[in-house]
């Protein structure tokens, strides 16, 4: 099995970017892919955080010293989706990182069919090791003025790179008179494709409460809908809404 890797990245914090990572691992796990998510924040890691996942002894920071096996550092959570944590001490991030990303996450290619590595907000350093070890790149951005500009500052990264951006999700719209409007968004984001659009929904926030993705803590909610139709379409799957979802998702 060779897997596809999906570096999912944003250029400020705060727009959603590990949330959309979860809940598109949990969409394409429901789609009956093997899929892997892969804290690559080495600094700030959050993934293990909004899944509630305890502290492990093994995970990213001590497979990439040598002292753990990859395969020794996937948990899984009670959504069904796979986690390789980082580690959560400062002094687990302190050390410069001397391998290739590329190295490290070869063997997982052997038994997922996607990889998503949720990647720091930020452009240089380790987060371009991990943009640079991706198939494909994902960019996550509010329709917001300054997070749009962040974003296509993450954009030209990822230009530099030569990694294929995939295109764009933008999170928590909500269709107000402060999102930018579409114009201005394609302008700013070099007309790259809107891979989604994921709406402003309390439900994302209840879920993050209780530390369980949407997609899987209130399946039936605009947000998870919007996350399992980005999912259908990184799988190249026709996306169909089931009935309870007609129902519920008019409330």
């Amino acid at each position: 099995m060779s897997a596809r890797s999906i570096a999912i990245l944003s250029g400020k914090g705060g727009v959603g970017k590990t949330t959309t990572t979860i809940n598109l691992g949990v969409a394409l796990t429901q789609l009956g892919k093997n899929v892997v998510v892969v804290d690559v924040n080495l600094v700030t890691p959050n993934v293990s955080l909004q899944l509630g996942l305890p502290p492990t002894p093994a995970n990213l920071n001590s497979v990439l010293k040598g002292k753990a096996s990859i395969r020794d550092a996937i948990c899984t959570h009670e959504s069904g989706i796979r986690v390789i944590p980082a580690g959560l001490s400062i002094l687990e991030s302190s050390e410069p990182l001397l391998v290739e990303y590329s190295d490290v996450l070869a063997p997982l290619s052997e038994f997922h069919d996607i990889i998503l590595l949720d990647c720091g907000a930020g452009l240089w350093g380790n987060i371009a090791k991990a943009v640079r070890a991706a198939d494909e790149v994902i960019v996550v951005t509010n329709p917001e003025l300054p997070a749009l500009i962040d974003a296509l500052k993450s954009i030209q990264m990822v230009e530099k790179l030569r990694v294929p951006l995939r295109g764009v999700v933008l999170n928590r719209s909500n269709g107000s008179n402060y999102d930018a409007s579409t114009e201005v968004i394609g302008g700013i984001l070099n007309g790259y494709k809107i891979l989604g659009n994921i709406p402003y929904d309390k439900s994302v926030l209840k879920s993050a409460a209780v530390r369980k993705p949407v997609v899987y803590y209130k399946p039936y909610s605009k947000a998870a809908q919007a996350y399992r139709k980005l999912a259908a379409d990184i799988a190249g799957i026709e996306y169909r809404k089931s009935f309870l979802e007609l129902i519920f998702g008019a409330f």
